[in-house]
């Protein structure tokens, strides 16, 4: 007797091991919204105004996105388990060192050591979702690793809430050491540290890994201090102009290798250019919400810190539960009708959101982030198929990095975009404020409107952009799906 496949009753090839590792990265990585909820608590422990406390989001972000592909490539040679062991090792003791920072260029680098240990993780962690399941499973497993990392964004909040009201902000960090510790017990469990049988090794392309982590860097770090120094500054424009000339030897080195690190011919693919510009829009945009949001919900509408995490965990439980729904849609319905539903309803519920005031009852705001939720999570899982069967099997590892990596960049662009417009639309007074001075909704109410109701209607514009037909994932033409 046949039994039917659900979500989560789907075969795996080797074992679970793999992929509950994977899923468990996953959601280690999503806790880091614990962070986002004590942003008022370091801004007061650090003395930081909210133009100032991007940093703690930039030295973490910045140091696993120009990681992201380098290591991915890295592991289809080495090993994705190894490497994802690796990063849990290191995550692991850059936690511990950011819950015992008591100065702030201290707390910055642990950060960055934090985004490296992440960059081991998640480079290779969809490698490992893809490669323990067979092909006909692989959205339902990629929507398993969405959920994973939605319900650690849901936890994260509330658990950080808590852990603020009895603790200090360095709870925030010091609670996920033990979580990383028995990760790294169950990956040394399942042999991941194990390297695989290669049958062609490749040369690993040194000078281009170089020189995208140096361009990519400086052209994002530039971007975050734009606003700060003067766009026409110039350490701006000589900084911009060095990072924008190692992206072009970044291409001229991979035209010459023989093993390049991003195959170019893939960007020949309209669908694939698209998607992945897409993915990083629709993280920025909801970016937004986790930026400005703690302040809005406890400085501006006076919830206590427990009370807005909740509140704020909202919508990635409403990311999960899309993520689940859309993984069993996406071998029946047009994938780029799926990513437009979701870049609607996420639009949708940042411009509502973005007319939410310090008087609007709370299930309407309630209302409006599960729509901001639910469009994230609809869009994620066509999105993410598409990228992640659009290479090689043997080169896994790539496409994780780069589905990953376009995430991070719109996350680090969509920072810098969103603090300099807040930045703008702020009044000179309300500029030279402290956090603590920004209780007034006056101040902060319009420039957090402005910034999210822009968020919104990129997403609206970027529905247009999935007007192409497309059938099914399964469907899909000139494009080498994984064997």
């Amino acid at each position: 007797m046949k039994v039917k496949a659900t979500f989560y009753n789907f075969r795996i090839r080797k074992n679970h091991g793999p992929l509950a590792v994977a899923c468990g990265v996953g959601f280690l990585s999503g806790l880091d919204t614990s962070v986002n909820i004590a942003f008022p608590a370091l801004s007061a422990a650090f003395e930081l105004d909210v133009s100032d406390i991007q940093w703690v989001v930039i030295s973490f972000v910045l140091s696993y996105s120009i990681l992201l592909l380098p290591i991915g490539r890295f592991a289809d040679q080495i090993g994705h388990g190894r490497v994802v062991l690796a990063g849990i090792i290191v995550e692991m003791f850059a936690l511990a060192a950011c819950g015992m920072a008591t100065v702030f260029w201290f707390f910055v680098l642990a950060r960055i050591a934090q985004g490296i240990g992440i960059a081991f993780m998640l480079s290779s962690a969809p490698a490992l979702v893809t490669l323990s399941v067979s092909e006909e499973n692989q959205p339902r497993a990629l929507a398993l690793f969405a959920m994973m990392i939605a319900m650690g964004v849901a936890a994260g909040a509330p658990i950080g809430g808590v852990l603020l009201q009895t603790w200090d902000w360095q709870s925030v960090y010091l609670y996920r050491v033990p979580y990383t510790g028995l990760l790294m017990l169950l990956s040394l469990c399942c042999a991941m540290y194990r390297r695989p049988t290669i049958t062609k090794p490749e040369v690993l392309d040194i000078k281009g890994a170089l020189s995208l982590g140096s361009g990519l860097g400086l052209v994002l770090f530039v971007a975050s201090r734009g606003f700060t120094w003067g766009w026409f500054a110039f350490p701006t424009l000589s900084m911009a102009g060095i990072g924008i000339g190692l992206l072009a030897v970044f291409v001229i080195v991979e035209r010459k290798s023989e093993n390049p690190l991003i195959d170019f011919n893939l960007f020949a693919i309209p669908d694939f250019v698209t998607a992945n510009c897409l993915n990083a829009l629709a993280n920025a945009a909801m970016f937004t919400v986790w930026f400005l949001g703690p302040y809005f919900l406890v400085t501006v509408r006076g919830h206590g810190t427990t009370a807005g995490g909740l509140i704020l965990a909202v919508s990635p439980i409403a990311t999960a539960i899309a993520a689940k729904y859309s993984a069993r849609l996406v071998r029946r319905i047009n994938i780029n009708l799926l990513s437009r539903w979701g870049l609607l309803i996420e639009g949708i519920g940042l411009v509502a959101m973005s007319r939410a005031t310090a008087l609007t009852p709370l299930p309407v705001v309630v209302i409006f982030l599960v729509l901001v939720g639910a469009g994230l999570g609809l869009f994620q899982v066509p999105n993410m198929s598409f990228v992640m069967a659009s290479i090689d099997r043997t080169k896994q590892g790539l496409a994780g990095g780069i589905t990953q990596m376009t995430r991070t960049v719109g996350l680090v662009a969509g920072l810098a975009v969103w603090n300099t417009l807040y930045i703008i639309l702020r009044d000179r007074k309300a500029a030279e404020l402290s956090i603590s001075e920004l209780e007034d909704p006056r101040i902060f109410v319009p420039a957090y409107s402005a910034v999210l109701g822009l968020a919104g209607l990129l997403c609206l514009l970027g529905t247009l952009a999935t007007r192409q037909k497309r059938a099914t994932i399964n469907d899909l033409p000139d494009v080498p799906l994984c064997k």
